[in-house]
């Protein structure tokens, strides 16, 4: 591969070497700079196919506006609040991040953290430097017997609440997500987020940072807690309300707190460094070479997916659900079908499942229709960004399940009830069974026409005049019609683009009323 065809992948925070020349060894330009951020980073992003980034690294919209080559963002860890994902979707660009990779680190720094605040070990070694013996003073407590207050039990949290079985403590935990199956095989009771708040000696935070947890932690929930309790954030910063935890230590609300991420990071000034009881460090719970290392191999191994074959994994903006091609074709080529048909933006598109398409395929599919159906009135549509554009636009788009039995096929799309498609995947091809109550049966092709006519003798065979007059070869042809005699819609597969004196001599029978020269192949 040369130079100029090669995907050029920038990373601009450190990653393992491993990560590296794994992407190397795959026929990858790469190019580490930890240096660039803001508007150096916009200014060199145009050339660039992905972009690799850890918590270092701040991917506004303003950058993403930039990125005209960019396909894939891959955060290497957890966290994804330093990209903007709403701007990285509406330019089609995937967002992936490693959610397991530092999955042991950031648990074990949290139990490090709770040990260290209720053993005082950070006073007492600061104490033994500067040349003082106070047993007294940093005698500590015991962590047996006392309850653990799980906010979130994603892979972190259900790390943390595994290993609290060991010190005999008891865990409660909270996560709307979550079923109290699942809580029971790790240990855990699921109980309400009141319950933990005021029932826990120990609260640990596993949760992501958005509109529903910003501020989770505030003076009214630290009121609530035990005057003996301890609160421990090793998730993101911001869930806390550092002002008000600053506050609640001091006057002794609460016992104490430790905190890994801050609500401005990197940062060495905030209301909670002062405070004695409450212990801090800059943003560790990934930092151990391990996890460093997973966590690179992985994006990578995605990104290197991604591009080989087309896979995604881990991405934060759609579902990452993995679905039939040929489903996905069928979707996509009839809703570049409704669109031409259309010719014009609808206000409602109705997209309706047979019980034959698999669970979990849903979202996929309707990506697929509507990439097809806005690619026809506007760039830069893709698989990634088709939803959100179409939200934008005002379409209100419905999904339900279709059970009834004469709607042939596994998928239909209806737009504000003007028109109606049906097609399935049926001997390995995708193929029209539908048009506007019109039962068919032809393979979506790369060109089609569909002719609506009266249903009289001689219209088959002026069509096939007028085509053979132009030079365009027929692939196959099939006439749909409800009553003989009645209305009819043919469709055709041609090999030739048709031109528009084509389609005006074919409008010259009276028993044809119109024709719609459709592209839906490459």
């Amino acid at each position: 591969m040369s130079s100029e065809n090669k995907i050029k992948v920038l990373i601009s925070d450190t990653i393992s070497k491993e990560g590296i020349d794994m992407l190397t060894n795959e026929g990858f330009e790469v190019k580490m700079d930890a240096s660039l951020d803001g508007d150096a980073l916009k200014s060199v992003i145009s050339q660039y196919d992905a972009l690799i980034i850890r918590s270092g690294t701040t991917v506004t919209a303003d950058i993403i506006s930039a990125a005209d080559k960019l396909k894939v963002i891959g955060r290497a860890g957890v966290g994804v609040d330093n990209v903007d994902a709403k701007a990285a979707t509406r330019k089609g660009i995937i967002v992936m991040n490693t959610p397991g990779g530092n999955t042991i680190s950031a648990c074990e720094h949290t139990w490090a953290l709770i040990l260290s605040l209720l053993r005082n070990i950070p006073g007492a070694h600061q104490a033994l430097r500067e040349g003082k013996w106070d047993k007294k003073k940093y005698s500590g407590t015991e962590i047996y017997g006392k309850t653990l207050g799980v906010i979130g039990l994603g892979k972190i949290g259900a790390e943390v609440a595994k290993r609290a079985g060991g010190f005999g403590v008891r865990v409660i935990a909270y996560d709307p997500f979550a079923s109290k199956e699942k809580a029971a095989e790790i240990g855990a009771e699921l109980v309400e987020l009141d319950y933990i708040i005021s029932q826990s000696d120990i609260i640990t935070i596993h949760v992501p940072r958005n509109d529903k947890t910003k501020n989770m932690i505030n003076k009214d929930a630290l009121s609530r807690m035990k005057k003996e309790a301890i609160l421990i954030n090793c998730a993101r910063g911001g869930i806390v309300d550092e002002k008000a935890l600053a506050e609640a230590v001091s006057k002794g609300v609460i016992k104490g707190a430790a905190l890994d991420v801050y609500e401005k990071e990197p940062t060495t000034d905030s209301p909670v460094f002062s405070v004695d009881r409450i212990i801090h460090t800059p943003h560790l719970g990934a930092s151990t070479a391990e996890a460093q290392e997973r966590v690179a191999v992985e994006i990578v191994k995605q990104v290197v997916g991604f591009f080989k074959t087309g896979k995604i994994v881990n991405a934060v903006n759609i579902s990452s659900g993995e679905t039939d091609p040929l489903m996905g074709e069928l979707a996509f080529k009839l809703g570049k079908l409704c669109g031409q048909m259309s010719g014009h933006l609808t206000e409602r598109i109705v997209i309706s499942y047979k019980e034959k398409v698999k669970s979990g395929q849903e979202d996929s599919i309707t990506r697929a229709v509507l990439n097809g159906y806005l690619s026809q009135f506007n760039e830069g549509i893709n698989y990634i960004n088709a939803v959100l554009i179409a939200e934008e636009k005002g379409i209100d788009v419905v999904t339900q399940k279709e059970t009834k039995k004469e709607t042939p096929g596994s998928l239909s799309i209806k737009l504000d009830g003007e028109i109606e498609v049906s097609g399935g995947v049926i001997g390995g091809v995708p193929r029209i069974t539908q048009i506007n109550g019109y039962n068919l049966d032809i393979p979506l092709g790369r060109n089609l026409l569909i002719i609506k006519n009266s249903d009289k003798p001689g219209v088959i065979g002026h069509i096939g005049t007028v085509l053979g007059e132009f030079g365009v070869n027929i692939g196959s042809m099939e006439v749909g019609r409800k009553s003989a005699g009645g209305q009819a819609v043919t469709v055709i597969n041609v090999d030739q683009d048709i031109s528009r004196e084509l389609i005006d001599r074919l409008k010259s029978k009276d028993s044809i009323q119109s024709v719609n020269s459709i592209k839906v192949g490459q």
